[in-house]
């Protein structure tokens, strides 16, 4: 697994590979948070999964690949975080 700094660089590697501005990036990354964790639009993991799928559809390739790696990212840190309170 990555660690945040490694996770950092293949981001911006991502970014730059696409020719995605850091904005667009920042764009995405807010609209994955909302998609997955706004309560006012999620009732449950179902509802998050739908929407996440039906923003995909929507998506140019290269921003649903930087959504990925955001989803990635949200992955690795809760998963280091339960393995810290074991």
């Amino acid at each position: 697994m990555f660690d945040p700094e490694e996770e950092a660089m293949l981001m911006e590697i991502v970014r730059e590979f696409f020719r995605i501005s850091f904005d667009e990036m920042k764009n995405i990354g807010d609209l994955t948070r909302k998609l997955l964790f706004d309560p006012s639009r999620i009732d449950n993991e179902a509802a998050a999964v739908e929407q996440v799928r039906e923003a995909l559809k929507e998506m140019p390739k290269e921003h649903a690949m930087i959504m990925g790696v955001f989803i990635s990212g949200f992955i690795r840190c809760n998963l280091s975080q339960c393995s810290i309170r074991v």
